[in-house]
């Protein structure tokens, strides 16, 4: 087998940040002797930093079995695999994902999250049931403490963001919320739980990109909404809608880092995209609250809707974006727009953000009303008042007696392509 690997090494030795594979490729064979490239730089005591599996199996789906299969055998506690622990690691979470549990057992509760299937799902909730008044759940670092029940229930949330759950509740664990959690499990005891969008489409590429959603890599939702038609809007219903004002991706990814949190924003807005009036409109009710994420969703949605919407928010409060904002944030000391370097550029084809540019387009450190006209001074083909303008209510004026006079034969740009592979 090593000599195997060996081969290949030698037929796809290429500088490493060619090691990726797409969707549009339409090749999950080649995907999956990527992956076994990987495993020779393991082999080797390498270590593959510019590579994330999840990716590659999410593109190879079956093809990649045999490879992932070879990947996992290995040990993660002696010799060169020591360096590649979480490489093994993920070769064995998206073997489970696929439908081989071989190395299931010697994978963490912490890892069903990513599996994210019926078994994943139990072993999560019920977990939760029998420790919520566990005091061990709770760990002690002496300045800081770390609560085990919330990653229960972020690892749960990651599940019920990328695949269908009916009836799942939103529930703490609180006594309440564990009250829930057991009605839910009584009431669907040996049903099926979790409906991935992926195994009933037939189309090659949209398949492999709703899998590839299943596999944590959001913006393939913003992929399908560009190719369109009917199956895009199909597929696209198949994921679920948003339940909370919630920002969208087109995002910088790592290695291993998962985007789950931006699938619902992504939704909402790809479907806005193929038409769907509900989408829309929800975005324009959270951009009238006060929220800053539909702003740049609207960017992204572009035309003379989006641009009337922004226009629209220019008579929102100050008062109440922040009110809005508090309520988005919760306890959180950074969330959008305030998380620098994450995002990709609408306007710009600059590869690698962070730069003054992306700032504007996403708002950080920005008043409401910045934010807003920033936007429109991007969206809009010689603006009465440029980008980066300071938002006094001049200015604001000025862009809302423009609007008003110019609506309906205003110049508006169209954004560049974006690639979201």
């Amino acid at each position: 087998m090593a000599r195997l690997i060996r081969l290949l090494g030698v037929t796809l030795f290429t500088a490493a940040h060619a090691l990726a594979q797409t969707c549009a490729d339409n090749n999950p064979e080649q995907a999956a002797a990527l992956i076994d490239r990987v495993h020779l730089s393991c082999e080797k005591g390498q270590y593959p930093t510019t590579t994330d599996i999840y990716d590659l199996a999410g593109v190879a789906g079956e093809a990649g079995i045999p490879a992932l299969r070879r990947f996992a055998a290995w040990p993660t506690d002696k010799g060169p695999w020591v360096v590649c622990q979480s490489w093994v690691n993920a070769a064995r979470i998206s073997l489970a994902k696929l439908g081989d549990e071989s190395y299931r057992p010697k994978l963490r509760l912490a890892d069903e999250s990513l599996i994210g299937d019926d078994r994943a799902l139990l072993a999560l909730i019920e977990f939760l049931v029998t420790h919520a008044h566990d005091p061990a759940m709770i760990q002690d670092f002496g300045d800081y403490e770390v609560d085990q029940r919330g990653e229960l229930m972020r690892g749960i949330d990651m599940i019920r963001r990328k695949r269908r759950v009916p009836d799942l509740p939103l529930a703490d664990y609180s006594d309440a919320g564990i009250a829930q959690w057991k009605s839910y499990l009584e009431k669907h005891k040996g049903q099926p739980l979790t409906f991935p969008a992926y195994p009933s489409v037939t189309d090659p590429y949209l398949q492999c990109l709703a899998r590839r959603v299943d596999f944590g890599y959001a913006d393939a939702i913003l992929a399908i909404a560009a190719r369109g038609g009917d199956a895009a809007r199909s597929i696209l219903r198949q994921f679920p809608k948003p339940w909370k004002p919630e920002p969208m991706g087109f995002a910088v990814t790592m290695v291993f880092q998962e985007r789950w949190q931006d699938v619902q924003g992504n939704v909402q807005v790809a479907l806005a995209q193929l038409g769907d009036e509900e989408m829309f409109q929800d975005i324009v009710d959270e951009l009238q609250q006060g929220f800053y994420a539909p702003v740049r969703k609207l960017e992204f949605i572009g035309g003379r809707r989006s641009v009337e919407a922004l226009v629209k928010a220019l008579d929102v409060s100050e008062e109440a974006a922040q009110k809005a904002q508090a309520k988005a944030c919760g306890n959180w000391t950074f969330c959008y727009p305030n998380v620098k370097g994450q995002f990709k550029c609408i306007w710009l084809k600059t590869p690698y953000p962070p730069n003054t540019e992306m700032d504007r387009e996403t708002c950080i450190a920005e008043t409401f009303h910045a934010c807003v006209a920033g936007a429109l001074g991007l969206m809009v083909k010689n603006p009465l008042v440029p980008p980066g303008a300071a938002p006094t209510p001049e200015n604001t004026g000025k862009w809302k007696e423009w609007w008003a006079q110019n609506k309906d034969h205003a110049e508006l740009l169209t954004r560049p392509e974006p690639a979201f592979e």
